[in-house]
């Protein structure tokens, strides 16, 4: 996360627009802010009746591929519909399928999704020689969707084979579609001779929203957009108005879990279809409820996006994605609670890939971090997973705040992989720039893929740089972006469930509308414990002027926050939520970043690398001996400084002083600080100059803690079996201290133990510590579990000995000293 924070300015909405949202000011703001400044725009975007939706046959094309469809249903031909493997193509494959079966019955509507692995995606030509040459399989219409825009090879093989092809669409056109007149017959139809034989203008009707003009409401529409658009309007042919609306539930599925702008049409649709959803009677969605948890009259974008889209996901990325279909299409539950658990299983295994792949692309960028002065990050591996790259892609593009490429270069086969981008970058024409260095390459301006050879990496790692800077939108020619944008800033005293569901009056929030996020500054931090069996989320109690909230934050078991309680001010980032529990409402609020709250005295920089900088409450003097020999009785530091050493048992033929790891440098009162070895994360820098409140301090940071695998585990297992000679007792901070790690680590090692049966937790929350008792064997988790703990474990140690090295020679100003 970007340590830049970028506040809004909160304007003055109209006092018709804050009338309009019945009088809120903060409504009223966040509507303005997000450029909805009339009264109609504000209630168009608030509530889908006070909407105008398009009319389906103002999508181009839609008109005659439904009349295309309808004739072939009553002449009782054979429809193949041909989708595609990620979310958006399952949920629109299985929305088609449901529809024309509907309409055709059963036997005459057949399916087939790409396989990841084998065909990639689009139409391939082998398998779609296959279909045809099969008289069981062979269609006499093909129905893509979220597919087949640029496939004309294989478009033109089924026309010259006497089938007819309607291509439903929304990715980018290619070159033979560019530039022509949309509302001219002649761009589909054609017959070889006028369009060339490999044209996708042969298909018979082609309906894709970028054909739309650029202001066109349904320009964002995604693939299952495009295709409930075309069945809303093939229903109405067939004397079936309103039925469609069954299949909302669908859209709102595709939208959400793609990552789809949600703006005008498609906004509408994800409201009606998260309606839908809540009440959805389609056993194979009820069933994948069941699996992740959720309850359906709860259900929200956030839901589908964390619970029930990466199950999908994990189909389509792993196995076959064939399975959704049946999963969203099967009337039998028996057989979908079947599938249900195969997507469960899949996603476990998702979970320990990405973990994997994501440690080793920190690893790269740890050796290497010039990789990191390009504005895109390339990465390659030979043994990377095909299906995993573009989840850890999005990982890093958040991390590091840049467009990210990863790629897998199995030896002797062309590279291939996934980019993701950050808003105001379109990755899809910036790796369309660099087309002359590819051998293939498709996508939007979110994300894309790609292939080449192998040894023109280094090349498009260069040429992707200057096309990224070309294709960036003007607001984001900052090298750094805006960081974390904050809507507005709150009064502590003024949060309340009331302003919540003020709040969640602009929901679904998602890519096109996120979540708001709101800032309080100089809170205190009373309590940190940690929830989940796990210990995953951290549960913070945190006050101003006498006012206390809990505040959750999930998967922050491997951050660190360390702000002494009842001392030290804190800046906190968070959202607004609404948590229902047994039918209770109640306000929670979500941690989205924290910082201590900055000081404000200057800095200036003297002869003997002596630097005053800011600490919270007052000015310090740094001394850097970072890169001096000096041993630690030639230090010149004050006899009673505070020594902090961790890591390293020090004698005193070494260290003639009494050295103070973590947990007894606020015991130590204020003074002196020495850092005489690197930390393992800027979190403990800040919180260590909070706990002592230096003058001055002095950096050393000599590397001196064994941070291996092999030595943590074996550190932390020697402890746990003196804690079980004991009274079970393990003290977190004690431990993390004793390895001269961070907490996270600590925590990673003992559930690694734990899954290895060599350890029960009892209990995380005993005196900031935990529990343990004796191991059971019998009790061990599946061996997936422990691979995706020490992926993890392997991960956070790989983070900590970044740090160390950065820590050793950064400037002092980036030291997290402010």
């Amino acid at each position: 996360m970007s340590d830049l924070w970028s506040l809004l300015e909160p304007g003055s909405p109209a006092d018709d627009l804050t009338a309009a949202v019945d009088g809120h000011p903060l409504v009223a703001q966040l509507l303005a802010q997000r450029g909805f400044t009339t009264p109609d725009a504000a209630r168009a975007f608030l509530d889908p009746a006070a909407y105008t939706p398009a009319s389906p046959t103002a999508l181009l094309g839609v008109e005659h591929a439904a009349h295309l469809l309808k004739a072939a249903i009553d002449r009782k031909q054979r429809i193949l519909v041909w989708g595609d493997f990620d979310v958006d193509g399952q949920t629109s494959t299985s929305l088609l399928v449901a529809a024309l079966r509907r309409l055709a019955g059963d036997e005459r509507v057949l399916f087939h999704v790409p396989n990841r692995f084998t065909e990639s995606h689009g139409i391939r030509l082998e398998k779609l020689r296959a279909k045809l040459d099969d008289p069981s399989t062979r269609p006499d219409l093909i129905l893509t969707c979220d597919t087949g825009i640029t496939d004309g090879e294989a478009i033109g093989y089924a026309k010259d084979a006497g089938v007819a092809v309607v291509v439903t669409d929304h990715h980018d056109l290619p070159p033979d579609l560019q530039g022509l007149d949309p509302a001219v017959d002649a761009i589909w139809g054609g017959d070889a001779a006028e369009v060339g034989a490999a044209s996708v203008r042969r298909a018979d009707a082609i309906v894709n929203p970028k054909l739309q003009g650029p202001d066109d409401p349904l320009r964002s529409l995604p693939g299952v957009g495009v295709a409930f658009k075309l069945i809303q309007h093939l229903y109405t042919l067939c004397g079936l108005d309103g039925e469609e609306e069954t299949l909302l539930d669908l859209v709102a599925l595709g939208i959400v879990a793609d990552v789809a702008e949600q703006v005008n049409d498609a906004r509408y649709l994800l409201q009606l279809g998260l309606a839908q959803l809540r009440r959805t009677r389609r056993t194979g969605l009820l069933a994948l409820m069941e699996i992740a948890r959720v309850t359906p009259a709860d259900l929200d974008a956030e839901s589908i996006g964390f619970q029930i889209g990466p199950r999908m996901n994990a189909l389509g990325r792993l196995d076959d994605a064939t399975v959704a279909v049946e999963l969203l299409t099967t009337r039998d539950p028996i057989r979908a609670g079947q599938l249900a658990g195969k997507m469960e299983r899949l996603n476990q295994r998702r979970r320990v890939l990405t973990s994997q792949i994501t440690a080793a692309a920190l690893e790269m960028i740890e050796r290497r971090p010039s990789l990191l002065d390009f504005n895109g990050l390339v990465l390659a591996h030979p043994a990377w997973h095909a299906g995993i790259v573009g989840i850890v892609a999005s990982r890093l593009v958040e991390q590091f705040r840049k467009p990210t490429v990863l790629l897998l270069t199995p030896p002797g086969e062309p590279a291939r992989g996934s980019a993701r981008s950050i808003p105001g970058v379109d990755i899809g024409s910036a790796i369309a720039g660099c087309s002359r260095l590819l051998l293939s390459h498709g996508g939007h301006p979110g994300a894309a893929g790609l292939s080449l050879l192998p040894e023109n990496i280094d090349r498009f790692r260069a040429e992707l740089d200057l096309q990224i800077e070309l294709h960036r939108a003007p607001e984001t020619r900052e090298p750094t972006g805006r960081g974390l944008i904050v809507d507005a800033e709150l009064p502590w005293t003024g949060l309340n469930l009331a302003l919540a569901e003020q709040v969640q009056r602009l929901a679904p929030f998602g890519n096109g509308n996120p979540t708001p996020q709101f800032l309080t500054s100089g809170l205190t931090v009373d309590e940190d414990r940690r929830l989940g069996r796990d210990g995953d989320h951290r549960r913070l109690l945190m006050s101003k002027d006498g006012v206390q909230f809990p505040v959750l934050w999930f998967n922050s078991r491997d951050a660190e926050l360390r702000v002494p309680s009842g001392r030290g001010a804190l800046d906190l980032v968070y959202t607004l939520g609404i948590n229902t529990f047994r039918g209770e409402r109640a306000l929670q609020l979500n941690f989205v970043a924290g910082r201590a709250t900055p000081a404000t005295p200057t800095a200036t920089r003297t002869e003997d690398r002596t630097q005053r900088v800011p600490a919270p409450g007052r000015a310090c003097v740094l001394h850097d001996l970072r890169q001096t020999d000096l041993s630690a009785t030639k230090l010149p530091t004050p006899i009673d400084a505070v020594w902090y050493a961790e890591g390293t048992r020090l004698d005193t033929a070494e260290l003639p002083v009494s050295y103070a790891p973590r947990f007894a440098a606020a015991e130590r009162g204020a003074g002196d600080l020495v850092i005489y070895t690197a930390p393992p994360s800027a979190a403990l820098v800040r919180w260590l100059v909070a706990a002592v409140q230096p003058r001055e301090v002095f950096l050393v940071a000599k590397l001196t803690c064994d941070d291996s695998l092999e030595g943590v585990l074996r550190a932390v297992g020697s402890m746990c079996k003196y804690a079980l000679g004991r009274d079970g007792r393990l003290a977190l901070d004690r431990m993390a201290a004793r390895l001269g790690a961070t907490e996270a680590v600590v925590r990673h090692s003992l559930l690694w133990l734990e899954s290895r049966g060599q350890i029960t937790v009892l209990d995380w929350s005993a005196d900031n510590g935990v529990l343990i008792a004796a191991g059971d064997v019998n009790a061990a988790r599946s061996a997936e579990d422990a691979a995706l703990l020490q992926a993890q474990l392997s991960e956070l140690l790989a983070e900590a000995r970044a740090f160390r090295r950065y820590f050793r020679r950064a400037p002092l100003t980036e030291l997290g000293f402010g």
